[in-house]
């Protein structure tokens, strides 16, 4: 057996098992300074998530991350609601419901469900020509993830990097991004399209680079 025939084996259960536990880490990410003030993991993206939960984090992050935190005690929490009406700007205006749901993204749970359609399809021995259904599978998962986004990047445009006063004079610069989970599963969706899109443009023109030339068959 040649090495494109054991890789196409090999490839796909792994590659979208790691995509699935991606999502369980930060897809986007809300720092002040190289403080992270607020995570947004990809299954919050696929169930959604409530404000509510989103000012709990950041006010645990930041509870969390202070170098005072410790020394105050209960004092941060006295101090949660100035903090809080200080980065309104990251969870919305203050006449919005703190139980108000920010909704799933729909492309992100497509990306979501490919990637645990991959692994079904790969352990259904009786399914042929398994490397079209990876090549459909990666090609939606990935365009998938890019339109969310290009579509996010579109709306937090206006925000940007943006000063937030804090009473100390300057200000501090909240910044908005995609953490690394996010970019890894557009990395491997992209990793599994050109190997299979490789996989099958040799099948159709040197089928020996696959099965070598006293092994040729129809791709199972």
């Amino acid at each position: 057996m040649k090495p494109l025939k054991a890789i196409s084996d090999l490839i796909p259960i792994p590659s979208y098992t790691v995509i699935i536990l991606c999502f369980f880490f930060p897809f986007f990410l809300i720092k002040c300074g190289d403080t992270t003030l607020m995570s947004i993991k990809g299954t919050d993206l696929v169930t959604g998530v409530s404000k509510q939960t989103m000012n709990e984090r950041m006010k645990e992050s930041l509870k969390n991350s202070s170098p005072f935190g410790s020394a105050f005690g209960n004092e941060s929490d006295s101090s949660s609601s100035n903090s809080d009406s200080e980065y309104t700007p990251l969870t919305g205006s203050k006449d919005k419901k703190d139980n108000e749901n920010i909704p799933p993204s729909p492309f992100v749970i497509i990306a979501f469900l490919a990637a645990v359609a991959g692994i079904i399809i790969q352990f259904i021995k009786s399914i042929k020509k398994k490397y079209m259904y990876h090549i459909i599978i990666s090609l939606v998962g990935l365009v998938s993830l890019l339109v969310f986004y290009l579509t996010f990047q579109s709306k937090m445009e206006g925000l940007g990097n943006n000063k937030v006063g804090m009473g100390l004079g300057s200000g501090v610069t909240i910044s908005y991004g995609f953490g690394t989970a996010f970019y890894l599963c557009g990395a491997l969706f992209l990793v599994i399209l050109l190997f299979y899109g490789a996989f099958s443009y040799y099948l159709k023109n040197d089928p020996k680079a696959i099965y070598g030339s006293s092994d040729q068959k129809t791709e199972s």
